[in-house]
């Protein structure tokens, strides 16, 4: 958090006055003069260009438009010059809502400050590219300048009701209409749309997770327990107990609980409840008592809904429910000196007290107390089961107890935040966590430790969601696979709908979208070494996470130990997005994998057809078309002839083989038979010789006769 601090000062600061030739370069890519394009103005000399249209002027801030995270400036609309409007410029290293970009974006809704586009742009504060949100100029201002204006709301109720809460009402409405929620609702984000004032509308909740930049007073008990990114989207009646709060304040002119730290107000929240809590003693109008009272009950199941808090509006007067009191006991549990009566409030000081509270919770004493105080076996029961299961499952005394007590509190207050140490988070927040905190390397191990360990199993446990239980067990089992395409970044482009990849590649060009993916890389190709694959952890994770299924033959290859498989991956992979989403041309990326595609060639068996590729190639490569390398490297008929020929030259090398092999075999065998071939004629030689003796020398006898 505090290097995200480091970054935000260099944001709301000046200029840097020097900047190094590449900073340089790239900042002159997106910032013309504005004299080209038409401006009207001479100070606007330098602008950040939003897709191709919006300029935004980095030396024309506007501070009464500035959002916690996102600073204002001064912008126009290149197409339609009399359109007002300014820009928000994101903090890169937070994660916007790209959720409200894809449904707003150029849709006016009413009760909202119209969003009119979005888009990534350098920026010379961050010296890489963030997210810019263009929004309709409010003419009219924002409605609270200070922390005590004085009350805003009128007296007449008639007034209130149709200039205050029934827009606003409309646009919390609206959003609901649209699966969205706003979380962001509070006096000083209200602004007037109209010069005449008389149109109040809610302004920005893109730039920042939900509920990342609310005042604890702004959020409900449970949500208050979170950390600011962990509050996550919530539901409609998270924005309207935000609404009655906002209420509150505009009807006193102030903010009853500015002084209190957040713990002081989250305790008094959990002790006397939200109404009494924040109005107390104040004194506010007899007509908003009713409503204030709806919208702020603490038991979500009994807190207005948009429905009832339009029929109040309507005129028909609603009784809000009771809020249901509490269950306590008559005898306390002490913990760190300090008296507990009641489940929740023991549960939110067992969180806050780790150590204290492992020792406490294995005592008999606690275990009595919920037996004796609550005739709450069942509970005790799971707690004792909860400390047997951590002795089994971690091997550490400091693992064990971060678990049960973890568990313990999910117990007695099943509908809190899932809490561990200085991890607070809502179960659907685990996206934007893993976003927020992707830099933050110990955070970010310990957030994956909850999830592959079973703390989040056991949130919903609590919760009977059996969905979300199976939803976690796919996530720890994409956790536990090593490969590229899966792992911990896989999850944080699974869970984080538009989080730009953070490959360290392309981290400075805010790649959000798959499209923008080759284009980023072929910017940076001329600074890669052959050497160096385009495929890292997080590249592949987004493109996993973006076309797992369309790319489920090729992404597996990248992980073969063959290298020529792992490069064949990584040429059809970039081949797919190149004929999906162009650019046309990329020739510094066919330039940077023109060297890395050695492999594929020697794997070729014919060594005409590795000298034929290795004479094409640089032609196909100066194409700039990633496909045509594809069709020459690894065209399947090409391949299959290949591997038809080596299999008959290896049928044909294994016949001959065989013939030498039997020469080589016989030989002996020959030698044998020639032996006792030679034996039998040398034989008959000699007895033809012995016999011809004989038959001479008996002539010889005859004839001397």
């Amino acid at each position: 958090m505090e290097r995200r601090r480091t970054c935000l000062s260099i944001f709301f600061g000046e200029r840097k006055k020097t900047m190094t030739e590449k900073n340089e370069d790239s900042i002159k890519s997106e910032q013309a003069p504005a004299s080209s394009l038409g401006a009207s103005l001479s100070r606007k000399s330098v602008f950040s260009l939003v897709k191709k249209k919006y300029r935004v002027y980095p030396d024309l801030p506007l501070p009464w438009l500035d959002m916690p995270n996102a600073k204002a400036f001064q912008a126009d609309d290149a197409s339609a010059p009399d359109h007002k409007i300014f820009a928000l410029v994101c903090n890169p290293e937070i994660p916007v809502r790209k959720d409200h970009i894809k449904n707003r974006a150029g849709v006016k809704i009413e009760g909202l400050l119209p969003l009119v586009d979005a888009g990534s742009a350098m920026w010379q504060g961050f010296e890489r590219k963030t997210m810019i949100l263009l929004y309709e100029m409010p003419l009219g201002g924002r409605v609270v300048t200070s922390k005590n204006t004085g009350k805003i709301l009128p007296e007449e109720e008639a007034e209130k009701i149709s200039r205050w809460i029934r827009p606003l009402l409309m646009g919390i409405n609206n959003l609901s209409l649209r699966g969205l929620t706003h979380r962001e609702i509070r006096p000083d984000n209200l602004f007037y749309l109209d010069m005449e004032k008389t149109k109040v509308v809610w302004g920005d909740c893109v730039s920042c997770p939900p509920g990342y930049d609310q005042p604890p007073a702004f959020e409900t008990i449970e949500s208050s327990m979170c950390s600011p990114a962990g509050r996550g989207d919530g539901m409609t009646s998270d924005d309207l107990y935000a609404f009655g709060v906002t209420l509150i304040c505009l009807g006193l002119g102030y903010n009853p609980v500015e002084g209190l730290s957040p713990g002081e107000l989250l305790e008094l929240k959990i002790h006397k409840g939200s109404y009494a809590t924040l109005l107390g003693e104040e004194r506010i109008s007899l007509n908003l008592i009713e409503l204030l009272r709806g919208l702020l009950v603490d038991n979500v199941s009994q807190r207005w809904d948009v429905s009832s808090t339009q029929l109040w509006a309507d005129g028909r007067r609603l009784t809000p429910l009771q809020a249901k009191v509490v269950k306590a006991s008559q005898r306390p549990f002490l913990f760190n000196n300090v008296e507990y009566y009641s489940y929740r409030t023991l549960a939110y000081a067992f969180s806050q007290n780790l150590e204290s509270a492992a020792e406490a919770i294995r005592s008999e004493k606690f275990l009595m107390w919920l037996v004796r105080g609550f005739e709450d076996k069942a509970t005790a029961a799971a707690i004792q089961k909860s400390i047997d299961m951590a002795l089994v499952r971690f091997s550490t005394k400091e693992k064990q107890d971060d678990f049960f007590v973890a568990r313990t509190c999910m117990l007695l207050d099943p509908a809190a935040p899932l809490r561990v140490r200085e991890c607070a988070f809502m179960p659907d927040a685990l996206g934007m966590m893993l976003a927020t905190y992707a830099n933050d390397e110990k955070m970010l191990k310990t957030l994956i430790g909850l999830v592959a360990t079973g703390y989040l199993e056991s949130w919903y446990e609590f919760h009977a969601d059996r969905v979300a239980e199976q939803h976690v067990k796919s996530m720890q089992i994409t956790l536990q696979k090593p490969d590229l395409g899966q792992g911990v970044e896989r999850l944080l482009y699974d869970l984080t709908e538009g989080f730009p990849c953070q490959s360290p590649l392309i981290v400075k060009d805010y790649v959000d979208e798959i499209k923008d993916l080759l284009p980023a890389l072929n910017d940076v190709a001329k600074k890669m070494s052959s050497k160096n694959s385009p495929v890292d952890r997080h590249i592949a994770a987004f493109i996993a996470a973006k076309f797992g299924t369309k790319l489920a033959e090729q992404l597996p290859m990248l992980n073969s130990p063959k290298e020529t498989v792992a490069v064949q991956g990584m040429l059809r992979i970039f081949s797919f997005l190149q004929r999906t989403f162009g650019p046309e041309k990329a020739y510094d990326f066919c330039g940077w994998i023109g060297g890395l595609v050695t492999p594929v060639i020697d794997s070729y068996h014919n060594r005409e057809k590795r000298q034929q590729m290795e004479k094409q190639l640089p032609k196909v490569v100066r194409k700039g078309s990633v496909p045509d390398i594809c069709a020459l490297l690894d065209d399947k008929n090409e391949r299959a002839y290949d591997l038809t020929c080596f299999d008959q030259a290896k049928k044909e090398y294994q016949k001959l083989s065989d013939e030498i092999e039997s020469l080589d075999g016989n030989r002996e065998k020959r030698e044998a038979e020639g032996l006792a071939l030679g034996h039998q004629v040398a034989a008959v030689i000699s007895f033809g010789i012995a016999v011809l003796t004989m038959f001479l020398l008996l002539l010889g006898q005859f004839l001397r006769r």
